[in-house]
C-alpha cells in the first residue's frame, strides 16, 4: 500500500510541475513577442496532453517510479527523458503534419523546463513521504558498514532506514566481510522471500552504471565492460565545448568581477601584483602557470621563524599541504579565499587550454613524486578549477584521499558528472565549506 501511494504521489507532483513547466516556457514566450514579430503564443499548451504522456511513459520506462535512484542519478534519467520525449513528440508532429500548428521554441522550453522542476518536485515530495513514513524501507544490514557504506541510508530521497529486527524490506550485505559461498547462501536465502538486496560490489572504485553489461547466456555469467571514456576522442571534444562555451558566455560576469577585484587590490597595495604565478602539472605533466589572485603578503622572510614556534602548523601542513592560521594571508585574501573567488583568474587558464572547469587537483610540481603510481592515470588530463575532490570536503581531505578521489573521477568521467561537480561547486561555495 505504502509503494503504490508513493507512486501515485510522485506521478500527481510529476504531473503537476509538467504544468507548470509549460505555463512558465508560455510565459517566458510570450515576453519574447515584446522583443521581435513572434506568432502570439496562449496557456492552451496546458492542455497539449501529449507532452504530459510521452514524458509521464519516458520517466516509467526509465524506472524513475520503481527504483530508488540518488537525487543526481534520477536527476539525469529525467534530463534524458525530456530530451527522448521532444525528440518523439518532434518526431511525431512532422510525421502527422502538424508541426507548423505549434512553437517549436515553446516546445523546447517546455522539456527544458521540465529538467529544472521535474527533480525539485520530486525533492520536496520524497521529503514530505519521508517524514510521513510513507517513503521509508526497513533494511537490515549484515556485516559491518563503513563510512562510505553509512552514507547511503542518510538520504530521505532514496528512503532507506536503519533496522536492527528481522521486519526488514531490504538486506544491505556488506560482501567485504563474507567470503563468495557465504554470499550466494544469504542471498539465496532472501531472495525466496522475495526480499530486496543490496550490496557494493568488491571493485567499488568503479562507475558501474556506465558500463556496459553483456548477458552469456550458455556460460551462464553476466560481462561487464569497462573503458576509460576521458580517452575517447568525442568525449575530449564534448569536455571542450563545455569548457570554452560556459567560459566564454559568461565572461562579460567574470571579467567584471576580476576588474573589480583587481581595482580594490590596486587601491589597497599601489605596489603589490594582483595576480599569483605558480606553476603546476598540467597534462602529460606539462608545466604551466596556475593563475591565482594573489592573497598573501610580499615579505614572507618571517615564516621560518613563525613555524619554530608553531610546530603543530608544520605537522598539519604535511598532511594537508595547508596551515590552520596562515600569517601570510591578508585581509583581502582571506575573503577571496573564503568565497573561493582568488581561483576566479583560472578562467583565463581555461581558455588557454591549460585547464579545464571540471578536473583533478593542479598538484604543485614538488607532489609529483608523493602522487606515486596514481600520477600516470591523473595527469593524463587537464586539472580542473573545481574536481570532485572540492565538492567532497575540499581542504579537510588528506592528500592520498585527495589521490583517490582523482583517480575515481578519470576511470568513471562522464559529462553529467562534470554537470553535477559544476552544480554541487555552487553550492560548496555559497556555503563556503572547507574554503579558508
Amino acid at each position: 500500500m505504502r509503494s503504490f501511494l508513493s507512486i501515485l504521489l510522485l506521478a500527481i507532483v510529476d504531473i503537476a510541475c509538467m504544468a507548470l513547466s509549460i505555463t512558465i516556457a508560455v510565459f517566458i514566450r510570450q515576453i519574447l513577442n515584446y522583443f521581435g514579430d513572434f506568432p502570439i503564443i496562449d496557456y492552451a499548451y496546458i492542455k497539449f496532453f501529449s507532452v504530459y504522456i510521452i514524458e509521464f511513459l519516458m520517466l516509467a520506462y526509465l524506472g524513475t517510479y520503481t527504483y530508488r535512484y540518488d537525487f543526481w542519478h534520477e536527476s539525469h534519467l529525467i534530463v534524458r527523458a525530456s530530451v527522448f520525449s521532444a525528440i518523439l513528440l518532434f518526431a511525431g508532429l512532422a510525421l502527422g503534419q502538424n508541426a507548423e500548428f505549434y512553437s517549436r521554441s515553446t516546445l523546447f522550453l517546455i522539456f527544458f523546463s521540465m529538467c529544472f522542476f521535474l527533480p525539485l518536485g520530486r525533492a520536496l515530495v520524497k521529503f514530505y513521504l519521508f517524514k510521513t513514513k510513507i517513503w521509508q524501507k526497513r533494511v537490515k544490514v549484515i556485516g559491518n558498514l563503513s563510512i562510505q557504506e553509512y552514507q547511503i541510508f542518510t538520504s530521505f530521497y532514496t528512503g532507506y532506514t536503519l533496522v536492527d529486527d528481522e521486519n526488514y524490506d531490504v538486506l544491505f550485505i556488506s560482501s567485504k566481510d563474507f567470503s563468495l559461498t557465504d554470499l550466494n547462501k544469504i542471498i539465496e536465502n532472501n531472495t525466496i522471500k522475495n526480499r530486496e538486496i543490496l550490496f557494493i560490489p568488491v571493485l567499488n572504485q568503479y562507475d558501474f552504471t556506465q558500463a556496459i553489461l553483456y548477458q552469456n547466456f550458455d556460460a551462464r555469467v553476466n560481462l561487464f565492460a569497462l573503458e576509460n571514456k576521458l580517452l575517447s576522442k568525442k568525449n575530449k571534444l564534448m569536455k571542450s565545448i563545455l569548457d570554452y562555451s560556459l567560459s566564454l558566455f559568461s565572461l562579460p560576469i567574470w571579467g567584471v568581477v576580476i576588474l573589480l577585484i583587481a581595482l580594490k587590490m590596486k587601491i589597497e597595495d599601489p605596489k603589490g601584483k594582483i595576480f599569483f604565478l605558480q606553476e603546476r602539472l598540467g597534462k602529460d605533466g606539462k608545466i604551466f602557470y596556475c593563475y591565482k589572485f594573489r592573497t598573501m603578503v610580499s615579505d614572507q622572510s618571517f615564516m621560518q621563524q613563525w613555524l619554530i614556534d608553531n610546530p603543530d602548523e608544520k605537522n598539519y601542513y604535511n598532511t594537508y599541504h595547508k596551515y590552520v592560521n596562515d600569517p601570510r594571508i591578508t585581509k583581502l585574501g582571506s575573503f577571496l579565499r573564503k568565497t573561493s573567488l582568488d581561483e576566479l583568474p583560472q578562467l583565463f587558464n581555461v581558455l588557454k587550454g591549460d585547464m579545464s572547469l571540471v578536473g583533478n587537483r593542479p598538484y604543485m610540481i614538488t607532489e609529483k613524486n608523493k602522487m606515486g603510481n596514481a600520477a600516470n592515470l591523473i595527469l593524463a588530463s587537464k586539472p580542473g578549477i573545481t574536481g570532485l575532490w572540492q565538492v567532497s570536503g575540499r581542504s579537510e581531505i588528506s592528500f592520498d584521499e585527495r589521490l583517490k578521489i582523482d583517480s575515481w573521477y578519470i576511470i568513471n568521467w562522464s559529462i553529467w558528472n562534470d554537470i553535477v561537480i559544476l552544480f554541487k561547486t555552487v553550492g560548496v561555495v555559497l556555503r563556503r565549506d572547507g574554503a579558508s
